[in-house]
């Protein structure tokens, strides 16, 4: 409650600045590991342990939240928090962050809205709220799989900024034709192809949706072995273009 009320504060006395110096809104979001990421696009540090979000009228303080990384107690300007802990729905859901105190009635308030995706779905719980704040449009949603991530300049609303993972045309048979290994992977990580399909390229995304590893490659060699020993130790997605379609694979980076 005492961080609930000092967010309240900061809003009172500093106005607009909320808005304009401590521009806080989603970055992205796992729902396959009720992951969330919050960014401060702003230029003045912010606390957001009472911020709100909501999915599929679940709500939750991101006090109550396990950090996975980052400060939401001190949110520095260009920073972001990673957050877990958070059910959503994998098969299609949304995700809202609302200002500190927003309860009962308020949620359907536009005004206490700071931000909004869906994904696989519309017409999910919040999305009227979000059109009426002008934050989203009806019936958008973010397709393919997660992680789906921001990539706006914080400023830039709606689907046409979000994105997920593409879907493979075809992606159980093309999942059985591509593996990855060692699984976790310390320095190297090896891409093995069947013989019948041309790996296009490659890219290593982390949990923020940054490519942090990229390489075109139009190779048909049957293993492509990655460079990672200079890439931080964690979870990771292994995006794979071939001819045949696109594989999204999870890749856990140990050293």
């Amino acid at each position: 409650m005492k961080k609930i009320l000092q967010s309240l504060l900061i809003m009172l006395f500093l106005g607009t600045a909320f808005n304009s110096s401590a521009q806080v809104r989603l970055l992205g979001t796992d729902p396959s590991q009720g992951l969330l990421m919050i960014k401060n696009f702003g230029t003045a540090t912010v606390d957001i342990t009472g911020h709100i979000v909501c999915s599929q009228l679940n709500y939750v303080a991101v006090s109550t939240l396990n950090i996975v990384g980052g400060s939401p107690a001190a949110l520095l300007p260009g920073q972001t928090v990673w957050l877990n802990g958070f059910p959503m729905n994998l098969a299609g859901g949304d995700l809202a962050l609302y200002i500190p105190g927003t309860s009962g009635g308020g949620f359907s308030n536009a005004a206490n809205m700071l931000d909004y995706v869906q994904w696989k779905t519309s017409g999910n719980a919040r999305e009227s709220v979000a059109v009426s704040k002008g934050i989203w449009s009806a019936g958008a949603f973010v397709a393919g799989n997660p992680s789906y991530s921001y990539f706006g300049n914080g400023t830039q609303n709606g689907v046409a900024f979000w994105q997920g993972v593409p879907v493979s045309i075809d992606e159980l048979t093309l999942e059985n034709k591509i593996s990855l290994f060692p699984n976790p992977a310390i320095n190297t990580i090896n891409i093995d192809f069947a013989s019948s399909i041309t790996v296009l390229s490659y890219r290593l995304v982390n949990l923020l949706g940054q490519t942090v590893v990229e390489s075109n490659e139009n190779s048909t060699a049957g293993k492509i072995s990655v460079d990672v020993s200079t890439i931080s130790k964690g979870n990771y997605s292994m995006v794979i273009t071939t001819s045949e379609g696109v594989v999204n694979k999870k890749v856990v980076i140990s050293q």
